[in-house]
C-alpha cells in the first residue's frame, strides 16, 4: 500500500486512485468502492468512497439539472479526498446539514470535477472545494 499525502489541503490518494491526468483521475474516481449513500435522490446524491489500495476516503457529490425541453440534462460531479476524521463529521452531519457536511471539506482542497452541460461536451479539470451545482 502506498501511503498518501496527508497535508490539509494537499491530500490526495495513491497513484490507482488520485493520478495527476484528468483523465485517469476520472476513470480511477470510478473504481473507488462506495461506504455510504448519504443523499440518494434522483438528481442529486453524496456518496462516501474509498480507495480499495490505500484506503483513502473520498466524498463524492453528484448533481443533475433536468433540461425539459430537449432531454440534455446538465450533470455535474465533484470527488475530493477527506481524512478518516473528515469523513466522520461529514457523516454525522448529513442528517442536519448538507451545507454544514460539506464545509469539513478544506475549500481550497484539489477536487476532481466532471460537468457536462446542457448542449455541451462533457469536461473534466481539476478545481478546489466541493461546489454543489444547482439541481432537480
Amino acid at each position: 500500500m502506498t501511503e498518501a499525502t496527508h497535508d490539509s489541503l494537499t491530500l490526495t490518494g495513491c497513484i490507482r486512485c488520485w493520478p495527476e491526468s484528468l483523465e485517469a483521475a476520472w476513470h480511477a474516481r470510478c473504481e473507488l468502492r462506495e461506504l455510504a449513500m448519504w443523499i440518494d435522490e434522483a438528481h442529486f446524491n453524496v456518496r462516501g468512497l474509498q480507495c480499495m489500495h490505500c484506503a483513502r476516503r473520498f466524498i463524492s457529490v453528484f448533481t443533475e439539472s433536468i433540461d425539459w425541453i430537449n432531454g440534455d440534462d446538465a450533470q455535474s460531479w465533484t470527488t475530493v479526498p477527506v481524512t478518516a476524521e473528515e469523513f466522520v463529521h461529514a457523516e454525522a452531519a448529513l442528517p442536519i446539514s448538507i451545507e454544514a457536511a460539506l464545509r469539513v471539506v478544506p475549500a481550497k482542497r484539489r477536487s476532481l470535477r466532471r460537468d457536462h452541460p446542457t448542449g455541451g461536451d462533457a469536461q473534466i479539470r481539476w478545481t478546489s472545494g466541493i461546489d454543489v451545482c444547482f439541481h432537480d
